[in-house]
């Protein structure tokens, strides 16, 4: 009887390795799938408001409609545009590129000339950045944006 049983066990060993591998395998997949972010589109054309401190100036805070990024093209989580804004009535565009985390959530970018931001994303339609310039004067602000189309 115990030769028996041992047959049995014997033969089911390989059996068991697979399906214990099969289950690995799926578990690996799915911890990889919860981990992968979607990629948010951040296409657009953006403004709101924000609050600055520049060494020239002092402290100020500006509505919405003032300052704007649009973000013209993305490809993965690298995107491409332009900011502008309105000085002493003359406007002033500075191209920008940026990239997106790999968790989706946070977002980095740089204007030419003219200083970086960093920050995260709040919603589909909503950013936070912070903006840090050691260009004369010292700059930084932090706005808060929504696509408005």
């Amino acid at each position: 009887m115990i030769a028996k049983d041992y047959y049995l066990v014997k033969r089911l060993y390989p059996m068991k390795t697979l399906v214990t591998g099969f289950i690995f395998i799926v578990a690996i997949f799915s911890i990889a799938g919860i981990v992968e972010a979607d990629i948010p589109d951040l296409v657009g054309n953006w403004t709101g408001p924000y609050t600055e401190y520049t060494g020239d100036t002092g402290f100020h805070e500006q509505d919405s409609g003032f300052f704007f990024i649009n973000i013209t093209e993305q490809k993965d989580r690298i995107f491409i545009g332009y900011s502008m804004y309105s000085n002493n009535g003359t406007k002033v565009t500075h191209d920008v590129a940026g990239v997106i985390s790999a968790d989706g959530t946070q977002v980095s970018l740089t204007e030419q000339d003219n200083g970086y931001s960093t920050g995260r994303i709040i919603g589909p339609d909503e950013l936070e950045l912070t903006y840090l310039t050691d260009n004369e004067p010292i700059s930084v602000a932090i706005d808060r944006f929504f696509r408005i189309s």
